[in-house]
């Protein structure tokens, strides 16, 4: 990741010194002088979050690289937009452009991540005949549990209905999304959540849907072999992964859901 300390210039003609920027940066980089002007101090300590670009209220604070402006959705539209996601398990026959899963995956560059550090690997698989390979060889795998391997129940439920013609691991879906990371990376997984979430819910403005692919995770962690099969490297763990494509149906209503418990403290 850019280093923004290196490129943070600042137009003193503009400037207020007002301090939010010296005030809002995490790692105490930017300082303010003796009448009030910040400071910036260059260094591996920024996180590169750009936090003092965003909250200057004049651009005084500003880089030499491409910025647009910020904003948020309307409370009513977005509160709509959330409620009508759903799981997509029936697809239309057209393949997820890669022009398509750059765009779902460009946005996930601004998801939160600890410490900026933005770990997320993508493992993109948009060929349909690759993912039917996947749930091939799984299947395979799949008949080789033994009746008393604690997985004997799933595999063998599993099987019933892939036998069938009933892909519940992969639905058919056109295309894979994994999110992976170096496994020594603490923060991995929940990085990978994080990201996976932005992209879902991204997904339905592009024209996409998606599914949270539980199956494929159980598979991966049962048979390790199985990242050869999606063309996952050995320096990358698979955190979690979404089904993608062009969804069959459009929803027309939003299903009622109950308020969560909540425990006030």
């Amino acid at each position: 990741m850019t280093n923004l300390s290196g490129h943070i210039m600042i137009n003193y003609g503009i400037c207020t010194t007002c301090g939010s920027c010296t005030d809002i940066c995490p790692n105490n980089i930017i300082r303010q002088d003796a009448d009030a002007s910040p400071v910036v101090h260059p260094g591996p300590d920024c996180i590169s979050c750009g936090h003092c670009i965003a909250v200057c209220p004049t651009g005084a604070m500003h880089i030499d690289l491409e910025t647009e402006p910020a904003g948020f959705a309307d409370q009513k539209i977005l509160a709509r937009h959330l409620k009508s996601r759903r799981s997509i398990r029936r697809w239309k026959d057209t393949p997820v452009s890669d022009d398509e899963c750059e765009e779902l995956i460009a946005i996930t560059a601004h998801a939160p991540s600890g410490c900026n550090a933005h770990p997320v690997i993508w493992i993109v698989v948009n060929d349909p005949e690759k993912v039917k390979a996947f749930v091939s060889a799984a299947a395979e795998l799949l008949r080789t549990v033994p009746k008393e391997h604690r997985m004997y129940g799933l595999a063998s439920g599993l099987l019933r209905k892939l036998d069938a013609g009933n892909d519940v691991v992969c639905r058919n879906a056109p295309a894979l999304l994994i999110a992976a990371a170096d496994p020594k990376e603490d923060l991995g997984l929940v990085d990978s959540i994080i990201s996976l979430t932005y992209a879902d819910i991204y997904a339905p403005s592009i024209g996409l849907g998606t599914c949270w692919a539980g199956f494929v995770m159980i598979l991966l962690g049962a048979f390790p072999q199985l990242t050869k099969t999606l063309g996952i490297p050995d320096t990358c763990k698979a955190q979690f992964a979404l089904l993608a494509g062009h969804p069959k149906y459009t929803f027309k209503n939003i299903p009622l859901r109950e308020m969560p418990d909540i425990i006030w403290t």
